[in-house]
Formats: structure tokens, sequence, C-alpha cells
């Protein structure tokens, strides 16, 4: 796996020089962004490219599954219920589920896959969640309401335990043009850039992010997050165990 040197307690990891792609359907493949190799505990990142009328079918035996849309459209089934994946979408696959997913588009379709926890391991934490009535496992992003995040910054929850989610929260955030104070979390983070650029700052040390770039934020990091530029920044983040994505405790200077 290509990257960017390792920082104290995160990863920055630039998807376009990855070398491990794996073909994992019909005109589809992905690569593995985050994984216990860059020492991440509970999660897994994988980008998933599927190409014009690409298929693949995802399934994982005792571990959830997310799937969020970069670009493109598709079309998911789950025991014979189908569900749109546009762009923006978040959806959840349950333990023992087998999703079978189309590249219904003209374009390529991009997906971001996080998985919890990790093929042979327990969950450390679950919430309590139940599957919704009405079976609804997808949200997009126009549907959740913006919750502040402090300065110019908020972000919309996505798949999370309301959606019968146990061991993961999967949000959106965006960053106008500021920068958040250096703070800190309880749990593991995956950041997946989804448009315009920036700065993740980590202890003494700066990574420049663009879309693209993945990042890997261990328990008690001190990081913070800047947006230099006019154009917000887009991100998409996951962390697990479940909780608030506002949730930090500030570190004084």
């Amino acid at each position: 796996m290509s990257d960017m040197p390792e920082l104290d307690g995160a990863f920055v990891v630039d998807p376009t020089k990855f070398d491990n792609i794996t073909i994992v359907g019909s005109g589809a493949y992905s690569r593995t962004t985050i994984d216990r190799s860059v020492g991440c505990q509970n999660l897994v990142q994988r980008v998933i490219t599927m190409r014009q009328g690409g298929e693949i079918a995802l399934h994982n035996d005792d571990a959830e599954e997310v799937l969020f849309v970069v670009s493109g459209r598709g079309d998911a089934t789950i025991e014979n219920r189908g569900h749109a994946l546009l762009v923006d979408t978040g959806m959840l696959i349950t333990p023992g589920q087998t999703c079978d997913v189309v590249n219904s588009g003209r374009d390529e379709l991009v997906l971001v896959s996080i998985v919890s926890p990790q093929p042979g391991q327990a969950p450390v934490f679950q919430a309590d969640a139940f599957l919704r009535s009405d079976h609804k496992i997808t949200v997009h992003e126009a549907e959740e309401k913006s919750i502040p995040a402090g300065g110019d910054r908020h972000f919309k929850l996505m798949i999370d335990p309301r959606y019968g989610c146990r061991n993961l929260t999967q949000f959106m955030g965006i960053i106008e043009k500021s920068q958040a104070p250096f703070h800190t979390h309880t749990y593991e983070e995956v950041i997946y850039v989804l448009s315009g650029e920036g700065i993740v700052h980590v202890g003494n040390e700066s990574r420049d992010i663009k879309a693209g770039t993945c990042v890997y934020l261990s328990p008690g990091t001190p990081h913070c997050l800047e947006n230099p530029g006019i154009e917000p920044l887009r991100l998409l983040g996951v962390f697990s165990p479940a909780g608030d994505p506002g949730s930090h405790e500030d570190q004084q200077g």
C-alpha cells in the first residue's frame, strides 16, 4: 500500500497511488484504503469502483457494512427489495445479508465501503439499535438536517443506530473557510474527502488533503481540520463505536 508519511496516531493515504487492487465482481474492483495495516482496529475502509453495467455481491457473515455513493448511479437489491444508489446516499448492509449492486448509470459508480468489526474480530461495543419497521436502510444527505459543529462547520448524520446500525456511525461533514480547534475523540475515525481541499493537522505535523484522500485517526489523537480556501471542504466520516460525531474534547493551547 502506497501512502503519505505516517503521523503520530494517524495515517493519511492517497488512493490514487494504491497498488492493492482486488477484483470484486464483473466490471468492478476495490482498493483497501484503511485497515489493520495502518493501525485501525475496528474498521476497514475500501473504495469500490464499478464500470458501466458492472455487478458485485457484498456479504459479511458477522459484520455490518455501510456504503456511500461518491459518484455515478446504481441499484442495490437485498432480499428482493430494491434500493436506489444516488450520489450522497448512505446504505446499511446488516450481517448475513447479501447485497447485489449493479451500475445502472452511464458513468463509473464509485462507492466508499466501511466494514465493522474487522474480519475475525468481535465488536468492542454495540449500540442499541433495531431495524426500522418500514425497512428503510438508505438515506440521502438531503433528507437529514444540518447540525452545527462550531464555527463554520456542520455535519449531517447518515447511517447510524436510527437505521439499525450497531457498530458505527456514518456522517457527512462540511467545513467552510476556517480551522477547527485541536481536539480528540474517544472513538476511531476514518475520513474520505468528497470534495474541496484542506489540511489535516495532527500534533505538530500537517498534511494536505483533497478529493479522494483518506484519513485514519486513532482514539485520543489531537487533531484538527482546516479549510483555507473558498470552496467548502466536504467529508465522509465513519467512526466506531457508534455515537455523536460532534462529541469531542478540545485541547487547551
